[in-house]
This record gives C-alpha cells, structure tokens and sequence, in this order.
C-alpha cells in the first residue's frame, strides 16, 4: 500500500513541474516560406508580427540551444527559452503580443551562448 502511494505522490509532483523549454514536435513537412538552403539558420514566415511568429530553426545536431529575442536598438535581452532541439529544421511559434512595438534581434546561440544565426523583425 506503501509503495502505491508513494507512486501516486510522485506522479502528481511530476506532473506539476514547469518546464520552460521548446521542444521540438516530431518531423513535419516544412512550408516553402520558411524554408532554409544553409546547414544553420533562423527563417519567420513575416519579418512584420502582431501577435505571434512560426519560425524555422535549423540546427547542425541534437541538443540544447536558446533562441534570444533582444532589442533591436538597445541590444538588450528581453527574453530567451532553452530549445531541445533535432538536427535539421525545428518549426517553432514565437508570441510576440507583450512586446512593445519596435524592431528586434532574434538569435539563435549553442549551449555555449555563441551566436551561430540571427535575423531581425518588428512588431506592429
């Protein structure tokens, strides 16, 4: 009787952690808009968003990356999310809704935090 309860108690605590992470959905047909030619990249299917962002992130192997959104004028980070990430293309959405309305940076960085894509948009 022990051992159910303990499992129950386990499996109730498992399912309350909050991960914030994109994970990357299983292989899907990639839209023409967002696809990428290169090894390694960072494609939106607008570079003008109002409310949120489908992207490509193409990464060269498995393994955990961040995506970083920083303002466009002042460098500054406004947001990142750890990405466990597939080799190959990674269809992500970015809600974009909270941001004031200004240009900014998107960049992709390794494990390590060296930038290895970016690209830019605004919001409207």
């Amino acid at each position: 009787m022990k051992k159910i309860i303990i499992s129950l108690v386990l499996l109730t605590l498992a399912g309350c952690i909050n991960d914030e992470e994109f994970t990357s959905p299983l292989p899907v047909e990639i839209p023409q808009n967002l696809s990428i030619n290169k090894l390694v990249g960072i494609r939106l299917e607008n570079n003008i968003v109002t409310e949120r962002v489908t992207m490509n992130v193409k990464l060269p192997s498995d393994g955990i990356y961040r995506v970083k959104i920083k303002h466009g004028v002042t460098d500054k980070i406004i947001s990142q999310e750890k990405l466990i990430g597939i080799e190959g293309d990674n269809i992500l959405k970015i809600y974009v809704n909270v941001l004031d309305k200004s240009t900014y940076k998107l960049e992709l960085t390794n494990e390590l935090h060296k930038v290895i894509s970016k690209t830019s948009f605004a919001t409207k």
